[in-house]
């Protein structure tokens, strides 16, 4: 537990409230179509979902994109503008973050699908953290198991490896993986890549 701490402290900087700082908006501003110079800049190696009433300081880390899904209306076009300026397998690390009184009403099966393709095969990872209400009421409130479930199957349904599950002070943390390309796989990405090599020459 000591090594995924010291890796979300690495990444989002010092937590605030028990919970890890991150930028709180995407890099362009209002306007959430990058131009072809901005997504050339910007290749960000971790995607951060916050789900619910999450609330995060600002740390001034460049590589992370974060997004707020507050409703389920809004749910579908965040998550498409999001996914539209990152290119595929190039993110080390998706983490979603959601209070358990959350998950019922706005988790949706598309928040960990929609970035699949963007993860690195064989290396990216996504870490789900469902927290309490509150942490003064963690042992009386915990995480519900039903969402536990529903977090587990989604994951299992987007086509990621679970590789642990963790409980501490009423949360819990459950860590996935994308798997890697298989020997075909790999194949038909080196013809594709060789196809476009050419159409450029």
């Amino acid at each position: 537990m000591a090594d995924i701490e010291k890796e979300q402290k690495d990444t989002f900087g010092e937590p605030s409230n028990g919970l890890s700082s991150c930028i709180d908006v995407t890099p362009f501003g209002n306007d959430t179509r990058p131009t072809i110079e901005e997504i050339e800049v910007y290749a960000p190696s971790t995607i951060l979902i916050m789900i619910g009433s999450m609330h995060f300081e600002h740390a001034g880390n460049a590589d992370v994109l974060s997004l707020k899904i507050s409703s389920p209306e809004d749910r579908m076009g965040t998550l498409e503008d999001a996914r539209k300026q990152v290119a595929p397998n190039t993110v080390e690390a998706l983490h979603v973050v959601s209070k358990s009184s959350s998950i019922s009403s706005l988790f949706d099966d598309s928040i960990l699908s929609t970035f699949y393709d963007v993860l690195i095969p064989g290396k990216g990872e996504v870490m789900v953290h469902i927290l309490p209400e509150s942490s003064a009421l963690a042992d009386e409130m915990p995480v519900q198991a039903d969402d536990v479930d529903a977090i587990r199957m989604g994951l299992v349904m987007a086509g990621y490896q679970l590789e642990m599950e963790q409980q501490q002070d009423g949360s819990w943390i459950l860590l996935a993986r994308k798997p890697g390309l298989s020997s075909v796989d790999e194949v038909e990405e080196e013809d594709d890549n060789n196809d476009n090599e050419n159409s450029e020459t």
